[in-house]
């Protein structure tokens, strides 16, 4: 089973067992669904999906339920919320719309989709922050119209 904390210093604990509950109770779905779909595809005359990936995503995702994933050769095995989504995206494009398991699989990659915003986000702003950098803003406001006039009045037209 996955630990039951998801370590990321911008996810909270709440948030991390949420995570943990989900992935746990649609793990064995995911499997049995990459299954089957490499399956089916070994055996097909002409392949329609890459089956070489989705055998990548099957074995990185039980490193993942495991806590032994590692992106990098030099980090410790952990959880990953950036891969855990990708690899559950992976696993909702070859999951049929009629699955019984279709709902569970998009309710955890919503729930890690918002986890990895609010986290890319914290990391910009840490980033921001330790830089003294204030946040981009369009120089004109984002108005197209008065842009166009502050053009015309300094005489570029």
């Amino acid at each position: 089973m996955i630990a039951a904390d998801v370590y990321n210093r911008f996810v909270t604990n709440a948030q991390s067992e949420d995570i943990a509950e989900r992935w746990n109770s649609v793990y064995p779905a995911m499997r049995t669904i990459l299954d089957t779909v490499i399956q089916a595809q070994r055996g097909a005359e002409r392949q329609t999906v890459d089956v070489a990936r989705l055998e990548r995503v099957r074995r990185e995702m039980g490193q993942q339920h495991r806590g032994d994933f590692k992106e990098c050769t030099r980090s410790p095995g952990s959880f990953s919320i950036c891969a855990g989504y990708s690899q559950v995206r992976e696993v909702l494009a070859v999951t049929s719309i009629g699955h019984p398991d279709a709902g569970a699989v998009h309710r955890l990659a919503g729930e890690l989709a918002d986890v990895v915003a609010s986290a890319t986000k914290g990391r910009q702003l840490e980033w921001e922050a330790e830089r003294g950098a204030v946040p981009a803003q369009p120089v004109d406001g984002g108005r197209h119209e008065r842009a166009d006039s502050e053009r015309t009045e300094r005489g570029t037209r």
